[in-house]
């Protein structure tokens, strides 16, 4: 019992200690630490800039703070966001460059339920950002391509040649995902698609990558048809794949997927016996001592938790049918695939993104067989570029596959209920799901009675947590103003419906991305166009938007006062006649002004909400 609890001290010391250190503000030289806006940073490019709308997106690691001519060592990762302008950015990955010290903390615009951006930031150790101009930039030295890794030139060069042979950029960006983990050029229309009919884990690198790499690699070595040579090819293959997934960025679940089989290769070569379940938990422990936070990672928990339902699953899942046809048996060895993952992947699909795939298993099949074949042909692309015309040849083959399956999947995408779209999960509700899944599988498995009794009485919780939000989200009332940047978005809730009261966003696709996080959330997402107003009562509090400069003596008591007009604000006015406990500004007005409108209305005694920088606000 002493030695039992050693070690679990002993552990958990040293998870903390491996998180503590992980964590860049615990570094003595970040440069978080002491930001001065005079100072200027050293700063190298560590990846391609990202084209946004109005800005590019360049990520970059400081290498030295410099203040009064002197420069000291700093460390830590930042975003850039030069402003476009008429002439292209010329930067590129790898070149060093001066920048201002003008950072500013990544903070989230505070809409309800919206995606945690800051802290998906924090986890990746990027606290800070700054916007500026191509101006406000000096190049100190461009990327000497001697100096660049081998690794990333190998990335480049086959990112060249898919580049030179694949014309349809659709079909080019998805190809660069699947192959190379390169999701900068990735159609989002595809990938809503994709995410949408469940097969959005076809895009990034991981186990099957790795088996249809192995799969390459053991076909080039079929004359080592004896057992005794086995080893031989898991030999040739380890290190060809843990080149291939460090050039393709080493994203968790292709770290993953490597160490499995790097775990399978050595009990292999060592003879030893395999076992799955300990290769994938200790897969899990050496990936989480070298990064703690990839355990917060949606991306990570999905891997792992699809290879764990596979490894739990598979079997009895399998063994409900005995096909003896083999194309019978290998589609069904799909299928039983795609139902074992299921089972644990779903909650946490419903939990992450709010949706579920009704026709998954035609999906999973068919887009099983796709990431194979279109992986094969990616590789043959890059293998024949030495002949022009072959790898012109399978460009054009390529391109017209994505298309037909892109068909596909926008049918598969149709058949889903709109309902679908817009499920919710609670964290106790995921926790509960599970605990049913867990006693149900045990009651038929192992023929275990008290686990089906424990999964009967957590169903009949979950029910009524169900009947709980139900009765919330009937009786509720809310007024919402979003912070959708530089444009204003008025909803009221009511119900299960939303009033879209006022909007002047340009892009509808912007606007559904901060407001549908909060029609699943508070599951209202059915619009209503009717009785719209200026006017409203929302908890006995009165709530008026002012769409225009007003110019009279009637005295009007407004609890909340929204000012939704681009003119001249007089505060000690809107005082006298409206006499409001909160004034909120909405983004017709920028950061300068609305700070000149704080101060104003401070000296007047009222209290005053900005939406630039005071973020959504919700009255209910």
């Amino acid at each position: 019992m002493i030695l039992f609890f050693l070690l679990g001290f002993i552990m958990l010391f040293g998870g903390y200690s491996i998180a503590y250190f992980s964590d860049i503000k615990n570094n003595r030289e970040w440069f978080g630490e002491n930001i001065i806006n005079n100072k200027s940073y050293l700063a190298r490019i560590t990846d391609a800039p990202s084209e946004k709308e109005h800005t590019w997106k360049v990520p970059v690691t400081i290498i030295n703070s410099i203040s009064d001519g002197h420069a000291t060592t700093a460390k830590g990762k930042a975003f850039l966001y030069l402003y476009k302008d008429r002439f292209p950015v010329l930067l590129h990955k790898g070149d060093t460059i001066f920048v201002p010290g003008k950072w500013q903390p990544i903070k989230n615009p505070d809409n309800p339920f919206e995606f945690d951006y800051a802290g998906y930031c924090r986890r990746n150790n990027i606290y800070y950002q700054q916007f500026c101009s191509a101006n406000d930039i000096r190049l100190y030295a461009t990327n000497d391509p001697a100096s660049t890794p081998f690794i990333d030139r190998a990335h480049e060069w086959c990112m060249a040649e898919l580049d030179k042979y694949i014309t349809d950029p659709k079909t080019k960006g998805l190809i660069r995902a699947m192959l190379l983990g390169d999701e900068v050029n990735l159609d989002p229309e595809l990938l809503q698609s994709y995410s949408e009919t469940g097969i959005i884990h076809i895009i990034a690198i991981s186990g099957g990558n790795v088996a249809i790499f192995f799969f390459v690699i053991s076909f080039l070595l079929w004359w080592l048809r004896h057992k005794r040579h086995l080893w031989i090819k898991y030999a040739v293959a380890l290190p060809l794949v843990w080149f291939y997934v460090l050039m393709a960025g080493a994203p968790p679940s292709a770290v993953r997927a490597a160490i499995m089989f790097s775990l399978l290769a050595f009990a292999v070569m060592l003879q030893k016996n395999n076992n799955t379940l300990n290769q994938l938990l200790a897969t899990a422990f050496l990936l989480l001592c070298a990064q703690p936070m990839w355990l917060f990672s949606a991306g990570f928990q999905l891997s792992f938790v699809a290879v764990l339902s596979i490894i739990l699953f598979y079997g009895p899942v399998y063994n409900w049918l005995s096909p003896t046809n083999k194309i019978a048996k290998g589609l069904w060895s799909a299928v039983a695939a795609s139902i074992s993952a299921e089972l644990l992947v779903a909650p946490l699909v419903i939990y992450y993104f709010h949706t579920f795939p009704l026709l998954f298993i035609v999906a999973n099949v068919a887009a099983y067989l796709f990431m194979t074949v279109v992986l094969i042909m990616g590789m043959v692309i890059i293998v024949s570029s030495f002949f022009p015309v072959i790898a012109k040849f399978i460009g054009i083959c390529t391109v017209w596959l994505v298309t037909w399956f892109d068909g596909i999947v926008t049918w598969l995408q149709s058949c889903n209920p709109v309902s679908f779209h817009f499920l919710m999960l609670t964290g106790v509700e995921l926790i509960l799901l599970y605990f049913i899944i867990a006693g149900f599988v045990l009651f038929l498995l192992k023929k275990q009675k008290p686990a089906i009794f424990a999964a009967a009485i957590a169903s009949c919780i979950l029910m009524f947590s169900f009947c709980k939000d139900k009765w919330k989200a009937l009786h509720q009332q809310r007024f919402v103003i979003y912070n959708t940047g530089k444009a204003n978005h008025i909803e009221l809730v009511k119900g299960n419906y939303y009033t879209v009261l006022y909007t002047d966003t340009g892009s509808q696709k912007k606007t559904d991305y901060v407001v549908k996080p909060s029609h699943i959330g508070w599951r209202a997402w059915k619009q209503d166009s009717s009785g719209i107003q200026d006017i409203y009562e929302i908890g006995g509090k009165t709530v008026l938007i002012l769409n225009r400069d007003i110019d009279s003596n009637t005295r009007f008591h407004a609890d909340y006062l929204v000012v939704n007009y681009s003119g001249k604000i007089y505060s000690e006015e809107l005082r006298k006649i409206f006499s409001p406990s909160l004034v909120i500004i909405g983004n017709n007005y920028n950061r300068r002004q609305q700070d000149g409108f704080t101060k104003e209305f401070e000296q007047a005694g009222v209290a005053i909400h900005c939406m630039d920088k005071d973020g959504a606000i919700v009255i209910q």
